[in-house]
């Protein structure tokens, strides 16, 4: 038998070889590639043809849509396709490995495969299609990755066909408390364990499981003590977490458009709406009636819980938005994606348009002949011109990897390199659509000089006259640093207690200013949340008072503000006082959110004082001199700076 033939399908010349019977794609008719996989097991190699399909066909045709991240191009395997050899990536190749049935033909798309990725324009044409394909795909298997360990196949469905592996999860804890010799650890499938646990989360409070709190009793032990079976807990959990999977811009819309999406996790298969329950749930748990056990979840175990809370929110909230509304805007989905990843800067937006239901002026096309500054201009100016408002210029606006773009418009490359905690307090827009400052004013926003002028009209409030240090890095100690130097560049740190410009106290506008007196609004059923203005009440006051004194980035901490320097403040009030150790003090997830608001807000700003005497928070960059501006159509005020026949947004500043 003749071995097949090696090419490298990257390449014009082994591309044309291996789409030659396939090569034309009817664009009218919708055509796409999908991919047969042919049935094997073991070590007998990955073989699969390609093929054409109408994606307008009637019935429609029948295929799942593989998601999955394409992993290091450096590290690759051999399968065949279309009878020759060719070398994908060893993520690739695990999935199908994975994926392929033992006697039945499994039929898949992939992008890889079924898109030339040679041809530029073919690129962009399927690119465009991606939102069908994922729309009408019977089912997209979402790879993860294997395990850390050996596990027995499990299928979650997030509803009662769980029931009986929760039964065998009670039996197991039943039968470690008859044991007298401890458990192997290795004899114990942690995997089956973890998911089990987090199944729990739908049934029942926090403190009534054993994932959460220490349940030992007579009729009840762990396979070992319960903080090394956290650990245990941890160890299954974290490969899952920390899959490249979550953070990129591609896979968002893929899980989010099919009807049916499941994730594969080596043997074990997980359905979507198992995971959006289990952290609505744990959301509303740890917001609301088990606050105290949440904030006491093993050390090891919690960052895994809150990076994968983070990582379904958006998640979650897009799925509603399409599904039940309101519609998903670009912006909407932008947003909602700052914070993941992608190798073509241009998929920062390409990747998420076929998520987007709702275009108020002419769909952005997917295009790869045009430049990044390009499409990221459009982005910023549809949401500005549809809106017939300055929003979009209210978020951080910082140039890290195309500084060569309008100081107006967002480079989205930037988020990349922030956290998700950014993404989620500094992209949220219903922050501020908390605040009223101009956009009641009829806008005036037209774009000039080929795109890289934007036009609007307002009014000159105030000018920078005193400016703080940056905050630019997440670290505790060294927010606290920046906090501490703003604390005491305003006296506060003399005279907390004297009157600021609206009559309240200087150590109110400073906190204000630092939340942007927020606070967090939590509904009946305690699984959706949400920010408000606490205007005319103490609640952002009492969220802070709390905070101040527990937190590692307070200026209040033990490692904070001097004695001497803290002395004033806690004259103004006593709760502000670490004389108790931080230990001692109840650490809640009020707390844990005020940190995170917090922190989220001032990251990559700094805080001034105006002429007229106001305090605000701006961008690192502002420099004494810069203009306050409220501009018609806006939601907060602006840091200008004059260049002479114009003025540049240095970005959104939220003035008190």
């Amino acid at each position: 038998m003749t071995s097949p033939k090696k090419i490298d399908i990257g390449s014009l010349t082994g591309a044309a070889l291996v789409y030659k019977d396939v090569a034309s794609l009817d664009a009218v008719q919708e055509q796409i590639r999908i991919l047969h996989l042919e049935p094997g097991w073991g070590s007998t190699p990955i073989s699969c043809t390609i093929h054409l399909i109408s994606l307008t066909s009637d019935p429609p045709p029948k295929y799942e849509a593989l998601s999955y991240t394409w992993g290091d191009p450096k590290v690759t395997r051999e399968i065949i396709v279309n009878g020759y050899l060719v070398n994908v990536t060893f993520n690739l190749y695990s999935a199908l490995y994975r994926l392929r049935q033992p006697e039945e033909m499994r039929v898949l798309w992939v992008d890889a495969l079924c898109i030339n990725q040679t041809d530029v324009d073919e690129r962009g044409q399927q690119v465009g299609l991606m939102g069908k394909i994922y729309s009408i795909c019977d089912n997209t298997v979402i790879w993860i990755g294997e395990p850390p360990v050996d596990t027995w196949p499990a299928h979650w469905f997030g509803d009662d066909r769980d029931h009986p592996s929760l039964r065998w999860l009670g039996n197991e804890f039943v039968y470690y408390s008859t044991l007298r010799e401890p458990v192997d650890p290795a004899s114990v499938d942690i995997v089956f364990h973890v998911f089990a646990n987090l199944r729990l989360i739908q049934d029942s409070h926090l403190s009534e499981q054993p994932l959460f709190k220490d349940l030992t009793g007579d009729t009840f032990a762990y396979p070992s003590d319960y903080n090394y079976y956290c650990s245990m807990m941890a160890q299954a959990l974290a490969p899952f977490v920390d899959s490249p999977w979550w953070t990129r811009i591609w896979t968002v819309q893929e899980c989010i458009l099919p009807q049916r999406a499941t994730f594969i996790y080596g043997p074990v298969s997980i359905e979507l709406p198992f995971m959006l329950q289990v952290f609505s749930s744990l959301s509303g748990h740890m917001l609301d009636c088990c606050s105290t056990t949440g904030a006491q979840t093993h050390p090891e175990l919690m960052p895994h819980l809150r990076k994968l809370g983070l990582v379904m929110r958006p998640i979650d909230e897009l799925r509603s938005g399409r599904r039940e509304g309101p519609e998903v805007s670009l912006w909407t989905a932008l947003s909602f994606t700052r914070s993941r990843f992608a190798t073509d800067d241009r998929d920062r937006v390409f990747g998420v348009l076929g998520l987007v239901n709702s275009w108020m002026r002419e769909p952005i096309v997917p295009n790869y002949r045009a430049k990044t500054e390009e499409i990221y201009t459009l982005a910023t100016l549809d949401e500005a011109l549809s809106t017939n408002s300055l929003l979009p210029l209210h978020f951080p606006l910082q140039k890290d990897a195309h500084p060569g773009v309008p100081s107006w418009v967002i480079d989205w490359t930037a988020g990349s390199n922030v956290s998700l905690r950014l993404n989620v307090y500094q992209w949220s827009q219903t922050h501020y659509l908390q605040f009223y400052v101009s956009h009641k004013q009829p806008s005036h926003v037209v774009a000039r000089d080929n795109n890289r002028v934007l036009e609007v009209k307002g009014r000159r409030c105030d000018r920078v006259a005193l400016v703080g240090p940056p905050c630019k890095h997440g670290h505790p100690k060294d927010k606290r640093s920046v906090y501490c130097e703003w604390f005491k560049l305003f006296e506060l740190d003399r005279n907390p207690s004297r009157s600021y410009k609206t009559g309240e106290p200087y150590l109110d506008a400073f906190w204000k200013c630092l939340c942007w007196d927020l606070v967090l609004s939590v509904d009946g059923s305690a699984e959706k949340a949400h920010f408000r203005r606490s205007k005319g009440t103490t609640d952002s006051y009492e969220a802070f008072v709390a905070f101040a004194p527990i937190s590692p980035y307070s200026v209040f901490h033990p490692e904070g503000l001097s004695p001497e320097n803290r002395e004033a403040a806690v004259r103004f009030d006593p709760r502000f006082d670490v004389g108790q150790s931080t230990e001692t003090r109840e650490h809640t997830s009020e707390t844990f959110i005020t940190e995170q608001l917090i922190g989220g807000i001032t990251l990559n700003t700094g805080m001034f004082m105006t002429e007229a005497g106001y305090l605000g928070l701006g961008p690192a960059e502002t420099q004494v001199g810069d203009e306050v501006w409220c501009l018609f159509g806006s939601w907060m005020p602006f840091v200008l700076r004059s260049t002479g026949k114009s003025r540049e947004v240095v970005a959104r500043e939220g003035e008190k």
